[in-house]
């Protein structure tokens, strides 16, 4: 920001700076009024702005060379002038203008360039979008929130908003964004900066975040806090437990240092205190006498100086350098200390791209290998679990080493020494970050680089310019960690307990040994089978490619889940506490003795105040062996008990001990399926038509019908001409998106009638039995209303899953689907059994939007041709594996690729709902399908009578966006349970006209309440009353209701405890708001709309959730005027 002709004025750069951090923009309007000596300049900062602008040039020329018209605008004269100039220019009309000019009074910027595009505006039958130069590799947040302020600009002069963005990255690549995908973020985002500008306030005071590495006023806060004995100077203090000691008196370190033993601090669990207060005590120590301090915690079996084995000639000392600003992330440099012979010497492996940074893994994984292979009893030791997470994340990327990473953490070769420290130490140091424990090891470091956030600035320098001092900077920083890890290790040692036993490797297991030879020879044949694969064309190869992907699918699927339950096994009672996934510190009830059932035992244990997602009847395992407990068989959250029904088998439980979640599922037969296919395009074996073309994404093959035309003739109507399209398919596929309400389960039940009709023999599937049994009961009902029987079955696991129809058989082994069967039904483990390759003519794969893309291969061999009914835009598949290319995709998202909705030529769009009232409608259609979805025209009667007095938040129909503050809830939020109570109890005194224009009260069953995490579920269900439909959006996805009220339940992206892509996901949304028939209600922190995103794919996430409350106060607006 600075002053122009005595009025502020603001740039991109201040509403990025905001965004960040609103105690830097404080600081930077105060540096106007009262001017401070600000830290220099950094060297590269002019040498960046140096490049940037050849870029620019550079990118000028090519425009030039390619013939086109660019006129330039002066960067001599004032703001009015430069800004009058460019106005001139584009009512000219030339195909490009260079540094044109903006300014409405109050926000100004320069646009590198704008480009000429049809489309009416003020001037004629053309408009202008802005372009920027970068030298980056990758399109970020900063580049749109500066083209979104021009973009904006620009709108005013020509009387037209430009449709979209361009970025033209330093690799050469021009980006094109839509700009509604990110307008309504910058507007809310822009808002709420003037607002804070126009409201400055007189005071702020700043709390550590995610910017301050970055910030220029990071020296000044820091010294802010010293000052003030900020509690954040408390090593491994979060923000919330500083807000609960300050909400306790507590407020800086001394007073915490001070706080007697065992004083209660309300929602702060006593070990949790006990770890601060003396942590404080350490730091407050040192700051008064100058001397570092370490004490050693009492001894934990297993934890602490026993995860240190004995020392080896042999050992490695690993560091990873990676750069989160890139997309996907880059691993960079893989580095390596070790004793040569008694000396330290260092060895690394660069990788600058992704195809590099296959290479340098595989170098490393294969240094490693031979130094284990020289040195047996070596390990490789590291700091925190950056390292291990990213072998663990690379092995799956790219398909290789997956199972010497196995081998790695199953003879337990890595060695996490913060895990040591955090066990076995105190420190008086405000961090246990490696650079903070070398004071007791080593003297200080030197150099250019020396923290983790300056080697990744280091990098996106050298990206940017190229100076090979900067890499060398980086590797003496690598170096430096390698060689302080070492040093460190050496330390713990001799603080070690002498009479401690070294941890042992895991005994040598038959049976563990007998599963990695099998995994071996798996590999083995996995790269034999890979390179005949490859055998092949280039036209071919991106095909084949993808195979070879799939072909390891399911076990980089299950890897997580298994590291999961290694990592859970050595977790804390109080990390177990904090991880929702599991249920911590379990003591046996002493008031409730084991009741015997039958053959079983049901044991009785309390558990302290946590947060947990396990429930009744899953089967969680053992923290620390990971043996099985038994069945959950109640779960009471309120009086914080729960009963384990336990089996002979089960091994005998403790009375204290941990739950973490069960073991994933059995997968061979799918991978086989796989494999099968595979060998089959190996041999030239084209009978899997229907599955290869899904994978070479052939338009759909039709009899009678060119390649290309659109599948429904123009005056065909959508029933008739899809049935005409199945029917007519050769050994091809279909594809059908749904989306909300809008007959895809009628549709499928009248082809696939049609189909057992004319004798042809139908599979149904997908990825739930729930979901095959809606569509087998619409089967059935569409059979019976037309006169028509069949013979059909369907194969089950368990009872729960009985389709109980009256004329498909309910079968618990495969081998009693028989072909008499006209319609077989079942999941992807029944298709992928080879018993029935190719026995169907089609296979309808219902939520294939929730289908893996391997699933859909694996399955897809029994059929023929394949209809593939979904809608991608709704719930998408749970991913848990990190997968190379597109092979992670669900089958409609890799089909598809980035369209919203289905080509005309690649399927059929289903544009009619018959369930949500027109003012739901648009907001979803233009939210997530292009604006091609609309209201039948009996949707509009639909509506709520809503009386004098009745809540503000409902209205007749639409959306309403009601925001609820609160502060530091993650899955569960009592601010807004009390508030949808409120809701709830004003919606039953309503009425309601329904789809018949009958009108009626509004019922209990009328409402759906829907929040993403299943703690705010229970929550609900116990504030609502009995019979309240309330469940995750995967529990209500197919079923409908006349109002919807979403609660969100965090309070901000801090909070966060799965993501933001979890938590804003656009398909979510799209499924909790479309089960409307009149009204959908949002409940929601306001500072969720306020997130700070560090990628542009999470604006667009977050786009979403601000356009519904834009969205909503339209809506309210009308009302008002209309």
């Amino acid at each position: 920001m600075r002053r122009y002709n005595g009025q502020l004025i603001f740039s991109a750069t201040d509403l990025v700076t905001f965004l960040d951090c609103r105690h830097a923009t404080f600081l930077d309007h105060r540096q106007l009024e009262d001017p401070a000596p600000l830290p220099a300049e950094d060297p590269y900062v002019e040498l960046l702005q140096q490049k940037g602008l050849e870029h620019e040039r550079s990118y000028r020329e090519q425009l030039r060379t390619q013939g086109l018209n660019v006129i330039d605008i002066p960067s001599r004269g004032s703001l009015e002038e430069r800004t009058e100039q460019t106005r001139a220019a584009m009512a000219a009309g030339p195909q490009v203008i260079y540094q044109g000019a903006f300014s409405d009074g109050r926000w100004h910027g320069y646009a590198d360039f704008l480009l000429r595009v049809p489309g009416e505006s003020r001037f004629g039958d053309y408009h202008y979008e802005p372009l920027d130069t970068k030298l980056a590799h990758a399109t970020k947040p900063k580049h749109l929130m500066q083209l979104g302020i021009y973009a904006d600009l620009l709108a005013r002069v020509q009387a037209r908003a430009p449709e979209r963005l361009h970025v033209a990255l330093g690799t050469g690549e021009t980006v094109l964004l839509p700009t509604r995908d990110f307008q309504h973020y910058l507007a809310g985002a822009r808002a709420r900066f003037e607002t804070f500008v126009d409201a400055m306030p007189k005071e702020s005071h700043g709390e550590p975040c995610s910017a301050c590495s970055l910030c220029r006023w990071r020296e000044r806060c820091e010294g802010e806090w010293a000052a003030a004995d900020h509690l954040s100077l408390v090593a491994r203090i979060t923000r919330g437990q500083r807000e609960k000691l300050n909400a306790a008196g507590v407020t800086t370190m001394a007073q915490l240092a001070a706080l007697p033993p065992a004083t209660p601090i309300a929602s702060l669990q006593p070990d949790t205190l006990e770890r601060l207060r003396a942590q404080a005590r350490l730091q407050d120590g040192k700051r008064r006498d100058g001397q570092n301090r370490h004490e050693l915690l009492p001894a934990v079996d297993g934890k602490g100086f026993a995860r240190l084995p004995r020392p080896s000639a042999g050992d490695l000392f690993f560091d990873m350098e990676g750069d989160p600003l890139l997309d996907g992330g880059l691993e960079y440099l893989f580095g390596f200390a070790f004793l040569e012979p008694a000396q330290p010497t260092f060895r690394l492996f660069w990788g600058h791209d992704r195809v590099a940074e296959k290479a340098a893994f595989e170098a490393a994984m294969d240094f490693i290998a031979e130094r284990l292979a020289a040195f047996p009893d070596a390990h490789i030791y590291h700091y925190a679990s950056y390292e291990e997470s990213a072998l663990k994340r690379l092995a799956m990327m790219h398909g290789t080493r997956e199972t010497q990473v196995d081998d790695l953490l199953r003879q337990g070769r890595l060695v996490d020494l913060y895990q040591v420290v955090r066990e076995a130490l105190r420190v008086s140091e405000p961090s246990y970050s490696l650079k903070n424990l070398e004071v007791f090891y080593m003297r200080p470091r030197e150099g250019a680089v020396t923290t983790a956030n300056a080697s990744v600035v280091a990098y996106e320098r050298w990206r940017k310019l190229a100076d090979p001092r900067l890499l060398e900077e980086i590797a003496r920083y690598n170096e430096a960690d390698c060689i302080s890890t070492l040093k460190l290790r050496d330390w713990l040692i001799k603080l070690r307990p002498r009479a401690l036993p070294w941890r042992e490797r895991p005994p040598a297991d038959p049976e563990e040994e007998r599963r990695t030879a099998e995994r071996l020879a798996a590999e083995a044949s996995l790269a034999a089978t890979t390179a005949r694969l490859l055998r092949c064309s280039e036209s071919e190869r991106p095909y084949r490619e993808l195979i070879s992907q799939l072909l390891e699918f399911h076990h980089r699927e299950a890897k997580p889940q298994w590291w999961w339950q290694f990592r859970r096994a050595e977790m804390t009672e109080e990390e177990l506490i904090e991880d929702a996934e599991c249920i911590g510190a379990l003591r046996r009830d002493p008031a409730a003795p084991p009741l015997r059932e039958k053959l079983s035992l049901v044991h009785t244990f309390t558990f302290p105040a946590q947060d947990f997602k396990l429930r009744t009847g899953s089967r969680p395992r053992r923290a620390g062996t990971r043996e099985p407990v038994g069945e959950l068989v109640l779960l009471d959250e309120d009086a914080r008990r729960l009963q384990l029904k336990a089996g002979p088998r089960t091994p005998p439980l403790d009375d204290t001990l941990s739950l973490i979640p069960e073991a994933p599922f059995d997968d061979k037969v799918l991978r086989e399926a796989i494999y099968r296919y595979g060998q089959a395009v190996i041999a030239g074996d084209e009978r899997y038509g229907a599955v290869t073309s899904v994978l070479k994404r052939e338009l759909p093959r039709i009899r009678g019908r060119a390649p290309g035309a659109p599948l429904l003739p123009a005056d065909a109507d959508t029933i008739s001409g899809s049935l005409a399209a199945i029917k007519d398919l050769q050994q091809s596929h279909l594809l059908v998106q749904g989306p909300p309400g809008a007959g895809k389960t009628f549709l499928s039940a009248a082809a696939i009638v049609e189909l057992l009709h004319q004798g042809r023999r139908v599979g149904v599937a997908s990825h739930s039995h729930k979901a095959i049994n809606r569509l087998l009961e619409e089967v059935e009902k569409r059979a019976e209303s037309q006169g028509k029987t069949f013979q059909g079955v369907k194969k089950c696991s368990e009872e729960e899953q009985c389709c109980n129809g009256s004329m498909i058989e309910d079968v618990f082994k495969n081998e009693h689907v028989k072909g008499r069967h006209q319609l077989v039904a079942g999941t992807a483990w029944l298709f992928a059994d080879p018993v029935l390759d190719q026995s169907l003519d089609v296979l309808f794969i219902d939520e294939a939007g929730q289908v893996s893309l391997a699933n859909l291969v694996a399955m897809g061999l029994a059929a023929r041709n394949l209809v593939l009914v979904g809608d991608q835009m709704q719930l998408a598949q749970p991913i848990q594996g990190t997968h190379p290319g597109r092979s992670g995709a669900s089958a409609l998202e890799f089909l598809l690729e980035e369209h919203a909705t289905v080509p005309p030529e690649r399927g059929v769009f289903l544009d009619v709902t018959r369930r949500m009232h027109p003012d739901v409608c648009r907001f979803i259609s233009e939210a997530v399908y292009e604006g091609r979805l609309h209201s039948h025209a009996s949707t509009e009667v639909q509506r709520l009578i809503v009386s004098p007095g009745a809540d503000p938040a409902l209205k007749a129909s639409g959306l309403s966006f009601v925001p609820v503050l609160h502060q530091e809830c993650r899955q569960k939020s009592e601010e807004e349970g009390q508030r949808v109570r409120e809701i709830f109890g004003s919606l039953l005194q309503q009425r309601w006209i329904g789809p018949q224009g009958r009108e009626r009260p509004l019922a209990i069953d009328d409402i759906l309440i829907v929040s993403p995490y299943n703690m705010q579920v229970n929550l609900l269900q116990s504030l609502l009353p009995p019979g309240a439909r309330v469940g995750t959006v995967d529990k209500f996805q197919g079923q409908e209701a006349a109002v919807v009220i979403v609660s969100m339940t965090t309070s901000s992206a801090e909070d966060m405890p799965r993501g933001m892509e979890f938590l804003y996901s656009r398909n979510r949304l799209n499924v909790a708001i479309s089960r409307a028939r009149s009204l959908a209600i949002v409940v929601a922190s306001p500072l969720l709309l306020e997130a700070p995103c560090g990628r542009v794919e999470q604006m667009k996430l977050v786009n979403t959730l601000c356009y519904a409350r834009v969205y909503a106060a339209s809506l309210a607006a009308a009302a008002i005027t209309g």
